[in-house]
């Protein structure tokens, strides 16, 4: 390095010395090497390549490293004498003013050379430009690795073309902004600057002037020197103002630091004091509307009760009575104690069994008769979905929670009951009238039995619910009588009618004015009507480009069909055209279509982006509205009535839709439906969908947990020797269909089981 080359005559140097000049040595790396010549012993001149660099820098170098040799061997020996007096007054006691005079010292023997004395200063060096020697200012670093000032960098591109420390070739296209160090050099200003403002007596380079001496410590230390040094010269009044000042000091910042942190206390006490408080307002008025519904209830049984005629006189009447007219009567009485046994009596705690009734009386008799053990099933069932019912009943109640109490004229009889509780008391009968699916009976789809390639796509009823067409992979429409199915006595079962398209059918869906006409849709784009009656098609329709998932007869207008495609088209058809009268584009694969039942121009339909997309095809511009919730695609949309959508997705939910509302309603969780299409159906009220797990699920549409499941039975392959274990099966359920008007469900699996099931 510099120091390393200097040429000296007669200089002897101690084993102290040469390691303090190397400390130095490595102090000043980044120097060029040889700028330093020594003629003789007193002086040291810049060699011309470093007179040429100290002008470029404006004399910077002279400045800081322009060293004197004698100069330093003084101070090297002024160094050796301090030390050796420190050890020898090791250990005598001492007052004040040689703890600073040993202060002193040892902030001399730091200082000397511009030393460092402390990781501050440490830190303070690191930050230093290696040319201009003063804190970097916008850090670059170059292609070696080395970060200087820009500007001195630049100008030292400019007259040498290499880097000032490691002489690598470099030009200005090889520099590049240093933002990490910048920004710690910004931190380190700002510090400093800290210091300065708040009266440290810092300087602006972070070292504190104590005397003549540079002392870089923190505030504190600086501080603790101040008062060690001047102590000696402090009077007791001036220690006890002193004393006061900084008790006055503890006893302020103590407050504040108290006043913070209960003041934060006292703010989250507040916030959840008025969280409660709203809470119990909320809680105030659900009660108050249960009690008003409760009293408009038994205000109904009473009125009820009073209606029916009494036992005694059914007793009076039946002296004469026939054998069977006396049997009849006795049912009459025993349903009237069951009336009266569920009446609410006053003060009269609701602990008695579910299947227990008490008679007018005051005894407890078992319950003998259906409707007894119909409602203990009932009430059963409600208790375990009883969660589910609260949030239901509150959100039928909504509108009188918002508004509050209602009118007196309209609490006077039950006719006047809010619509929100007869919503409730629909949707409670109704949830609760079914308890499980039992199977009418079994059909296959394939009769080929080694065809393992049976899966079930569509199934739907016509218009009058006679028939039910089958389709799927087979290629095939079977068409069935349902009640000849029905009526037989053993599973096999053939089809009435039979059609054979050239490729793997998706969906079929029957015309809702001509009896015997249907459309399919096929893997290859194709969307066919057919006539059931002669099994031949009528229209043949190919303009989408690729596989049509989907086809939908208008029931308004009958004539008009809709079909959707991975195209990402949705196209009109009409029975009087060869072509399509219209296309909408969407932006993804469209999975389904559906009309709406009510309407001859509205039509929704679910694609690959996760939305249920709504439209009026008298505008074909935008959609009316684009339902947004579901996490993958959309692969079924049905309507449950004219203004509710239900959607499934293979996020393994299904979700329900106003069409008047963007936002979901409610979501159906249960089944389990990641990867096919599984079916939907409804009915008005209940909705079903298939599962991967080989089962049929049924849905309330008023309440998110499903009611039951059915299960498939795994079906084995005559070639299969070993019978497989159920998590080694990849069947489930693909199609399922409603009977309207009726509480029977089709539903078809992947291996072509088709299961036809009664809601009991």
């Amino acid at each position: 390095m510099a120091l390393s080359l200097i040429r000296g005559k007669g200089l002897q140097y101690g084993n102290s010395q040469l390691r303090f000049l190397s400390n130095i040595s490595a102090m000043k790396k980044g120097l060029v090497l040889g700028i330093y010549e020594a003629e003789d012993e007193n002086n040291i001149s810049l060699t011309p390549t470093a007179i040429n660099y100290d002008e470029l820098v404006k004399g910077k170098l002279r400045q800081n490293i322009f060293l004197n040799i004698i100069q330093l061997r003084r101070k090297m020996s002024a160094i050796n004498d301090s030390n050796l007096g420190n050890d020898t007054t090791a250990g005598s006691s001492g007052g004040i003013g040689e703890y600073s005079d040993r202060m002193n010292k040892q902030h001399h023997s730091a200082n000397v050379l511009h030393r460092i004395s402390g990781t501050f200063e440490d830190k303070s060096n690191d930050y230093l430009c290696p040319i201009c020697f003063e804190v970097i200012d916008e850090a670059h670093i170059t292609r070696c690795g080395h970060t200087f000032c820009y500007r001195c960098i630049v100008k030292s591109l400019e007259a040498n073309g290499r880097c000032p420390k490691c002489s690598y070739t470099l030009t200005q296209q090889d520099i590049f902004p240093n933002f990490l160090l910048h920004e710690l050099i910004s931190k380190y200003k700002t510090r400093i600057k800290g210091f300065a403002e708040l009266g440290s007596s810092y300087a602006a380079d972070g070292k504190h002037k104590l005397g003549n001496t540079d002392l870089s410590v923190p505030p504190h230390d600086g501080l603790r020197d101040i008062i060690a040094a001047e102590s000696a010269n402090l009077t007791l009044p001036d220690v006890n103002v002193m004393l006061e000042v900084l008790t006055q000091r503890k006893h302020l910042l103590e407050a504040e630091t108290c006043a913070a942190q209960n003041k934060l206390l006292h703010e989250f006490l507040k916030h959840l004091l008025q969280q409660k408080e709203e809470q119990k307002n909320q809680l105030q008025k659900e009660i108050a509307l249960i009690k008003r519904d409760m009293d408009e209830v038994e205000n109904i049984l009473r009125d009820v009760q009073n209606k029916c005629p009494k036992v005694e006189d059914l007793k009076k009447s039946s002296e004469n009575d026939t054998a069977h007219v006396s049997a009849i009567r006795k049912e009459m009485i025993g349903l009237i104690d069951i009336i009266d046994s569920n009446m609410v009596k006053p003060n009269e705690k609701a602990n008695i069994s579910s299947d227990t009734f008490i008679n007018p009386t005051g005894s407890k008799k078992q319950n003998d008769y259906a409707i007894g053990s119909t409602l203990a099933t009932r009430r059963k069932r409600m208790h375990a979905h009883f969660d589910d019912f609260v949030q239901c009943y509150f959100d039928s109640r909504a509108k009188e929670l918002l508004l509050g109490h209602k009118s007196q004229s309209q609490s006077d009889s039950w006719q006047g009951t809010s619509s929100g509780l007869d919503v409730f008391r629909e949707n409670l009968v109704k949830f609760s009238r079914y308890k499980s699916l039992r199977p009418l009976a079994t059909l296959n789809y394939s009769s080929d039995i080694f065809n393992n390639s049976t899966i079930v796509s569509s199934i739907e009823f016509d218009k009058d619910n006679e028939f039910f067409a089958i389709a799927g992979v087979t290629k095939r429409i079977k068409v069935f009588d349902y009640s000849a199915v029905i009526r037989d006595t053993v599973d096999i079962h053939y089809p009435c009618v039979e059609m054979v398209s050239s490729s793997k059918i998706s969906c079929v869906s029957w015309n809702s004015f001509h009896k015997g006409m249907l459309a399919s849709s096929d893997y290859e784009g194709t969307v066919t009507v057919w006539d059931a009656a002669t099994c031949q098609r009528t229209k043949t329709f190919q303009e989408h480009e690729k596989r049509c998932w989907s086809v939908d007869f208008n029931d308004v207008d009958t004539k008009l069909i809709a079909s959707g495609s991975d195209d990402a088209r949705v196209k009109l058809w009409s029975l009087n055209n060869d072509h399509s009268v219209a296309s909408l584009e969407a932006k993804a694969n469209v999975c389904c279509v559906k009309f709406n039942p009510r309407s001859s121009c509205h039509l929704a339909f679910g694609s690959a982006d996760h939305c249920v997309h709504y439209y009026d095809l008298r505008n074909m511009k935008e959609a009316l509205c684009i339902f947004k919730g579901h996490r993958k695609a959309v692969s079924y949309v049905k309507f449950i009535n004219k203004e509710e959508i239900v959607s499934a997705s293979t996020d393994s939910q299904l979700k329900m839709w106003n069409i008047n509302n963007p936002h979901c309603l409610r979501s159906f969780v249960g089944h389990v439906n990641e990867k096919n299409f599984i079916g939907l159906t409804t009915d008005g009220d209940y909705v079903a969908c298939g599962s991967e797990n080989n089962a049929l699920y049924v849905y309330y549409k008023g309440l998110s947990k499903q009611l039951f499941s059915y299960k498939f039975d795994a079906v084995r392959s005559i070639l299969e020797i070993q019978e497989r274990r159920e998590e080694d099966l990849n069947e489930f359920v693909s199609a399922v269909c409603w009977k309207q008007m009726s509480n029977v469900v089709v539903a078809a699996n992947s291996q072509g089981t088709i299961k036809i099931l009664e809601l009991v």
